[in-house]
């Protein structure tokens, strides 16, 4: 399978979401914000590397290729088939958290249980599921929160 350097991994995991129906790729777009080519060209300068600048074709034949295999894992060997890649580049391993609120308890994040919500492991030392239906998780601020409504 391919593998990328973990810094360009993590970029091609920062995907935009809409409406959870789908995500998309900025590829060359370096407005307003960054996009996947600014990323390589400063991972080349920064490692004396030559990657070259992606173009949306071939990442997104890639990521369907990827993609596919994945999905035949998971239809062969189910969850554990592909768990150990999805935690290998998974950046909440282990990320200290506060349920509710900045002064809430303190939980740190463990892993997905076997329905794929997000499992806490608390500082009495139970692990449990915190479900989303009720629930936002802020990266930013290192929360879980009820959503607003």
């Amino acid at each position: 399978m391919f593998e990328m350097p973990q810094e360009m991994g993590l970029i091609a995991i920062a995907v935009r979401q809409t409406q959870g129906k789908g995500c998309g790729f900025n590829v060359t777009n370096s407005n307003p914000t960054i996009c996947i080519n600014d990323l390589i060209t400063e991972y080349n300068k920064e490692h004396g590397a030559e990657l070259q600048p992606l173009r949306a074709d071939c990442l997104i034949a890639r990521m369907a290729t990827v993609l596919e295999k994945l999905i035949d894992t998971f239809q062969d060997q189910g969850p554990n088939g592909i768990l150990p890649l999805y935690y290998k580049y998974w950046v909440h391993s282990a990320q200290q958290v506060r349920l509710g609120s900045a002064e809430g308890p303190k939980v740190w994040i463990v892993g997905l249980d076997d329905s794929g919500f997000l499992l806490v492991h608390q500082e009495n030392g139970d692990v449990v599921t915190v479900h989303p239906d009720g629930n936002s998780f802020d990266m930013l601020k290192n929360l879980i929160v009820p959503k607003q409504r």
